[in-house]
């Protein structure tokens, strides 16, 4: 007996959708790295290891992620605006960051957030067929 696994191209959701979720989802994962960061600093240096927003933001964020992952795949109308504010809220704060962190390993990693949440945003809100795939989920309720 052979399980089938849905595919996510072949959800019935447009492309766009299948790519704005895989780009959210890779927000979550890229805030989970940096949970697994903080706690190997705790276990490795707790002297140098602190408790910070970031501490507190990064892991609820992760789940955020996913869970607004799964809703814009699903054409949730209420999802695309929450990963909107959220990204845009995300945009301002990568800025004091990358103003504080002069690193260029933390800014490439700002800068490519940026780029990944442009391209998720114009994704969301540009294309006709999303904007027919936000719609129809709203109406088949």
């Amino acid at each position: 007996m052979t399980t089938h696994v849905p595919s996510l191209a072949r959800s019935g959701a447009p492309p766009g959708a299948v790519v704005a979720a895989v780009g959210i989802g890779v927000h979550a994962f890229n805030h989970v790295t940096v949970v697994v960061q903080d706690v190997w600093r705790f276990i490795a240096e707790p002297a140098a290891a602190g408790v910070n927003r970031g501490t507190i933001y990064h892991p609820i964020s992760a789940v955020l992620y996913v869970w607004l992952a799964v809703g814009v795949h699903s054409g949730r109308w209420w999802a695309r605006l929450a990963i909107t504010v959220l990204l845009a809220f995300q945009a301002v704060g990568r800025y004091f960051v990358f103003v504080s962190y002069p690193e260029v390993e933390v800014r490439a990693d700002l800068v490519s957030g940026w780029a990944l949440s442009a391209v998720i945003l114009t994704l969301l809100w540009v294309p006709a067929s999303m904007k027919a795939h936000f719609a129809k989920a709203r109406h088949d309720r």
